[in-house]
This record gives C-alpha cells, sequence and structure tokens, in this order.
C-alpha cells in the first residue's frame, strides 16, 4: 500500500504546513491588535491637543478683539 502511505504522508505535511500558517496568522493578528490599540491612544492624545489649541485660538482672539475695541 505506497499509495495509501503517500497520501497519509501528504496530509501530514500538510497539517504541518497549515499550522505553521496559522501560528503566523495569529502573530499578525495580535500584533495589529497592539498596533491598532496604540494608533487609538495616539489618535486621542492627537485630539486632547487639538481642542487645547482651539482653545488657545479662541482665547487670543478674544484678546486681540478686546485690544481692537479700545479707544
Amino acid at each position: 500500500m505506497p499509495g495509501m502511505q503517500q497520501t497519509i504522508k501528504e496530509i501530514q505535511d500538510t497539517l504541518t504546513v497549515v499550522a505553521g500558517i496559522q501560528a503566523r496568522q495569529a502573530e499578525l493578528i495580535k500584533g495589529h491588535g497592539e498596533w491598532l490599540q496604540e494608533h487609538d491612544r495616539e489618535l486621542a492624545e492627537d485630539r486632547k491637543r487639538a481642542r487645547e489649541i482651539d482653545e488657545r485660538i479662541d482665547k487670543l482672539v478674544s484678546a486681540i478683539g478686546e485690544l481692537i475695541r479700545k479707544p
């Protein structure tokens, strides 16, 4: 039954390859999840900085408006 043994060997080899692919895919998914969390943190920080800049601009515009209105 050399044909049967060859088929079993091919199936075992295929399972080994599939297991390797699944392990690599799991690593990539984990890495992407970590990247996504970091990206979300940085995005939140950027939004916070943008709000702070907007507040500073509003104060500056208000101060300039007061200077212009003074006689």
